[in-house]
């Protein structure tokens, strides 16, 4: 009798175990998920902000900042495919990774150059992580999933430092977005780019 006692206390032992070991994986996943989400990142009055949370038909992150020049020549075409695609549900976030770069330094930014999307600081880098972006300016488009279908080169109007084409004979950003919003993987998935190191990256 004292056996079987000993025996049903030490299955409801082992039971609570494994009931305390899946508790502790979900909450594992859950602040895994919360991190690939974009931990560290916020809006300009420093609150945390999910760039994935919308319910979009793509998401595309464009990393840029305020002191280069490759960047911010970059705006005017970023400006013209926000206009075409924003209309279709795709949400646009312009990221900036400098950890040197104020809110106020970004606001004026912002406003100088007319961007016409939401604005984003990520010091701690999570989104460059997972936009596995290395220079400014460079897009990446995710999929409704939150699957990186594009990292890269805006375009391929800049060769080399210094040295740019009048027009660009290959806009990858823009067909990235046009092969997700089809349901198709982009012919490049990655093209790289032309610009300012992210430092650390």
């Amino acid at each position: 009798m004292d056996g079987g006692c000993e025996e049903v206390t030490f299955s409801m032992a082992r039971g609570s175990r494994l009931r305390a070991l899946r508790f502790a994986l979900i909450g594992f996943l859950l602040v895994a998920c919360h991190a690939r989400a974009g931990d560290g990142v916020t809006d300009l009055a420093g609150h945390p902000v999910d760039p994935f949370a919308a319910d979009a038909t793509a998401t595309v992150l464009v990393f840029v900042a305020t002191d280069c020049p490759v960047s911010n020549r970059y705006a005017p075409e970023l400006r013209r495919i926000y206009e075409r695609f924003a209309p279709k549900g795709v949400v646009f976030r312009l990221v900036y990774p400098s950890v040197e770069e104020s809110a106020a330094q970004i606001r004026d930014h912002v406003r100088e150059f007319g961007f016409p999307f939401t604005a984003l600081r990520d010091p701690s880098h999570s989104l460059v992580a997972r936009a596995r972006a290395k220079v400014t300016p460079e897009g990446a488009v995710f999929t409704r999933a939150g699957e990186l279908a594009y990292h890269g080169r805006i375009d391929d109007r800049q060769v080399d430092f210094g040295v740019a084409r009048p027009e660009p004979t290959h806009r990858d950003l823009e067909d990235a977005i046009e092969a997700v919003l089809a349901g198709h993987r982009p012919s490049e998935t990655v093209a790289p780019a032309i610009g300012c190191a992210i430092s650390g990256s």
